[in-house]
């Protein structure tokens, strides 16, 4: 039987593997990985790939700290439009043990989501296991751990850029070029300066951290 994918250009095919691949090991759907659907692949990422360059596959395989930058491979206009879902800021979920430890940083860089999509989506979340599902969270991540938001205005999205796979935070296990989660979730990379530590690291001094703490309610 003719593959649906079978007449889609190769990073298509490649980035509809990955989101399938990466999307069961959360749980995303239970869809046989062989059966492969191009609607698992966020449209604009379908159209923003710049043909006759990186693969995703070889973006993936270069591993943390050989990837390149999404530039050579992510059409500028995609990653306007893309970074552009930030103006009104953005967030990111901490466990407060690891905040206090660390800082909000990680070698000086964190991921985040934007403000309002993160919103909506908590709103929608029947759960915390199915909204730590939907953020590729691991199974339980909000089972009895103190947890908090920390939104940074958009005068706090010092460096706004697409992830490109080489930052500390990034997890090899779910990672996919082109700025979204396997859920189709989009994400983001921001800068933290080197004086936003924790007690682990440099000392606990909140008020060098950009952003406002918020609690999470579930």
């Amino acid at each position: 039987m003719k593959n649906a994918l079978d007449d889609m250009p190769v990073h298509v095919r490649q980035l509809a593997e990955m989101f399938r691949k990466h999307g069961n090991v959360h749980k995303r759907n239970s869809s046989d990985i062989t059966d492969l659907d191009a609607t698992d692949v966020p449209s604009p990422l379908q159209n923003g790939w710049k043909p006759d360059t990186w693969t995703p596959k070889d973006v993936d395989r270069a591993g943390k700290g050989g990837r390149p930058d999404p530039g050579d491979y992510l059409d500028a206009d995609y990653v306007k439009n893309h970074l552009d879902q930030f103006n009104d800021g953005a967030t990111r979920i901490y466990k407060t043990e690891s905040l206090d430890n660390y800082g909000p940083g990680n070698n000086n860089t964190t991921y985040v989501f934007p403000t309002d999509q993160l919103n909506n989506l908590m709103e929608q979340a029947n759960s915390p296991a199915e909204l730590a599902e939907a953020l590729g969270l691991p199974d339980g991540f909000f089972e009895g751990a103190d947890i908090q938001l920390r939104d940074f205005g958009p005068d706090e999205l010092d460096g706004l850029r697409m992830p490109d796979g080489n930052e500390g935070g990034t997890d090899e296990n779910k990672w996919i070029p082109g700025g979204y989660l396997p859920s189709g979730i989009p994400e983001a990379v921001i800068d933290i300066p080197e004086t936003a530590t924790g007690m682990n690291n440099g000392g606990y001094n909140p008020s060098f951290w950009p952003g406002s703490p918020r609690p999470l309610n579930l």
